[in-house]
């Protein structure tokens, strides 16, 4: 697994190459909690190029989700394809976390989410 992380309109965007799974989910919480640790709150994740994605990849980003939302931020998915799309209906994530298309709407989102609170 590679994770990239780059930024737009002060979102934090990681996108994630290869699988996820039991063995490499650490790495992925580890990236997550640190953007909290330096009060990065609005967090896009890219799944564009991850082909498999088990039950302890979902769970961590549905756990940085809610511990983002005490912060008032918020976690959204973007470019999830093929077994990973039928993982997320068949577990009911796409009731808990918000999937978009393309990362810029998903960005966008965030943004619109900011603006509209302040």
């Amino acid at each position: 697994m590679i994770i990239r992380e780059k930024s737009s309109n002060q979102v934090a965007i990681i996108t994630i190459e290869g699988e996820v799974d039991l063995y490499n989910a650490k790495e992925l919480k580890d990236i997550l909690d640190d953007k909290m640790r330096k009060n990065q709150y609005e967090i896009v994740v890219n799944l564009e190029k991850v082909p498999f994605m088990d039950s302890s990849g979902i769970g961590t980003l549905v756990t940085a989700m809610y511990k983002l939302k005490k912060y008032h931020g918020n976690l959204k998915v973007c470019s999830v394809h093929g077994s990973v799309a039928k993982v997320f209906k068949l577990t009911g994530m796409e009731s808990h976390l918000e999937v978009f298309d393309t990362e810029e709407n998903a960005v966008l989102s965030l943004v619109e989410e900011r603006e509209s609170s302040e």
